[in-house]
């Protein structure tokens, strides 16, 4: 009888060892920020979520553009896209990530670059971005080949910039959302602000512009003053009130920086 009683005791110890074991938690979540992800037993079946989730950013749109607005035959750009975050903050998007298409036959797109082809005259043509389940629309102008002195001769400004008025001063352009420049020879503008800046195209959103000091940086309607440079994968904000020193706000260091 003892044999059998002690035999039982310890078959419901091993029992409760074995079912403490399977029923032990596992937590999964990520390093850098508050916990959350979900909890797991060891069966593989979630027990709960856990962490903040509701102050999660969500996706409001997709901006795309283009390296330059305007090419010619057999030549290429590059298409860009980025996801505008309802925390005000832009996540810029890799090549592969992007879905993209065009109606004309005149454009191919391989690897996140459009190139001109078998163009015979001036075009506009449209160039769909789809990713996260949004989309965007890009317009690129098509143009036969031209001589050096015609490709120079021709001023292109992004199409963010070209609804941009003048001002009555010969060569000088007021935009609505970036302010007032001089628009200068081989898509080269003078920023009343920011000085001398190469405007190398985009679509209606965005324009990529090219500075001496910040190097290249994107921005638009709706964005500015904020700026995305693409040199430290950094978001800076143009501090106006600064002026006349050339402050900005560097959302990663959470610091300043003074452009001398």
């Amino acid at each position: 009888m003892k044999h059998s009683l002690l035999s039982l005791l310890t078959s419901v110890f091993m029992f409760c060892i074995s079912a403490t074991a399977y029923a032990e938690i596992e937590h999964s979540g990520f390093l850098g920020g508050p916990f959350h992800g979900v909890s797991r037993d060891l069966s593989g079946s979630i027990v709960n979520r856990v962490g903040p989730d509701a102050d999660l950013v969500e996706t409001v749109s997709l901006a795309a553009g283009t390296s330059q607005g305007t090419i010619v035959d057999g030549e290429s750009t590059q298409l860009q896209a980025a996801l505008r975050l309802d925390d005000g903050t832009i996540t810029k998007l890799l090549p592969q990530d992007v879905e993209w298409s065009t109606e004309s036959s005149n454009l191919s797109i391989v690897d996140g670059f459009a190139t001109a082809q078998e163009v015979s005259h001036r075009s506009r043509v449209t160039v769909f971005a789809t990713a996260e389940g949004f989309s965007a629309t890009v317009f690129i102008r098509l143009a036969p080949g031209q001589s050096p002195k015609d490709a120079v001769d021709e001023i292109d400004l992004p199409q963010a910039l070209a609804d941009s008025i003048d001002t009555g001063m010969p060569g000088w352009k007021n935009s609505h959302w970036f302010g007032t420049f001089y628009k200068g020879d081989n898509n080269w503008i003078h920023h009343a602000q920011h000085g001398w800046l190469y405007a190398a195209g985009g679509d209606a959103s965005s324009a990529w512009l090219w500075s001496p000091k910040q190097e290249w940086l994107w921005t638009g309607p709706g964005i500015y003053p904020h700026l995305y440079r693409n040199s430290d994968a950094a978001w800076v904000y143009f501090m106006a009130p600064a002026l006349p020193r050339k402050v900005y706000y560097n959302h990663s260091t959470q610091g300043f920086e003074e452009e001398n």
